[in-house]
């Protein structure tokens, strides 16, 4: 199961293929007079993401934030102690409030933006249900 709708992945498609053309990375420029901006700590910002994800956890997604170094990296393992320690209490916060957290390694293919950020992913009370089909039209899966 997708974590987006198939329209909102041709639209996310859509602007990768645009802004990579562009030499700016997309976090970086994001600022205070930014739509995209919720708020900030002396090293970090809090941003929606654009292309949030409609399910997560087999749930509806209620809010999709990320958290991104203000200073442009790919690891999380080029924080200083001060930066890491302010990371976990930003994630510490917002896991009070009900939101998972999750991000890629940096050298996963499937990671669109070159710049480190982590999901902060907060599901809805509303569990999917889905069909899954195998081979045999005669045998179905429900979940």
């Amino acid at each position: 199961m997708s974590t987006r709708t198939r329209r909102e992945h041709v639209r996310y498609l859509k602007h990768r293929r645009t802004f990579n053309k562009e030499s700016t990375c997309e976090f970086c420029a994001i600022d205070k007079n930014d739509y995209q901006y919720v708020s900030e700590t002396k090293s970090f910002k809090v941003i929606k993401n654009i292309f949030s994800y409609s399910t997560w956890d087999d749930q509806d997604v209620d809010d999709h934030l990320m958290i991104v170094p203000k200073k442009h990296t790919d690891t999380l393992s080029t924080l200083t102690p001060l930066e890491a320690q302010e990371y976990v209490q930003l994630i510490s916060y917002y896991e009070t409030k009900g939101y998972n957290v999750w991000a890629r390694a940096p050298k996963t293919v499937r990671k669109s933006v070159v710049h480190q950020h982590t999901h902060l992913i907060k599901p809805g009370k509303k569990v999917r249900k889905f069909l899954f089909y195998v081979a045999s039209p005669y045998i179905r899966f429900t979940r």
